[in-house]
């Protein structure tokens, strides 16, 4: 595979991977607004049912508990789907440059190779 042919196999591989990444992020803070409604809805029912202050305050708790986790659970879910894109685009570079450095190997002992031909004859 040419060098031309190698850049563009690895511009396509990151724009995948960069579609990955975007679709992924997308979903995981679609599933948070939700969640985070869902929440609100829970506890605005609740509320009705709050009697005294520490009911309130025991319930206010509760309620940003919930948000917290549902945060570093996305949070920890984005840093995944990050981890895993470097992962791949390292993967995919070191993969083009080792397959170029072959070509430019391979060109250069051609290249050698017609040299000594040249001045055998």
């Amino acid at each position: 595979m040419s060098v031309i042919e190698n850049q563009m196999k690895l511009g396509r591989e990151l724009f995948e991977i960069n579609t990955h990444v975007a679709r992924r992020m997308t979903e995981i803070t679609g599933e948070g607004f939700k969640q985070y409604f869902e929440t609100n809805q829970e506890f605005m029912k609740r509320m009705a049912e709050i009697r005294d202050v520490s009911g309130f305050v025991e319930m206010q708790r509760e309620y940003g508990q919930t948000l917290y986790n549902g945060v570093t659970e996305r949070l920890q879910t984005r840093g995944e789907v990050l981890k895993e894109a470097v992962e791949r685009s390292g993967e995919a570079v070191r993969e083009a440059f080792s397959a170029n450095n072959d070509a430019v190997a391979a060109a250069n002992e051609e290249a050698a190779e017609a040299v000594d031909a040249a001045v055998a004859a």
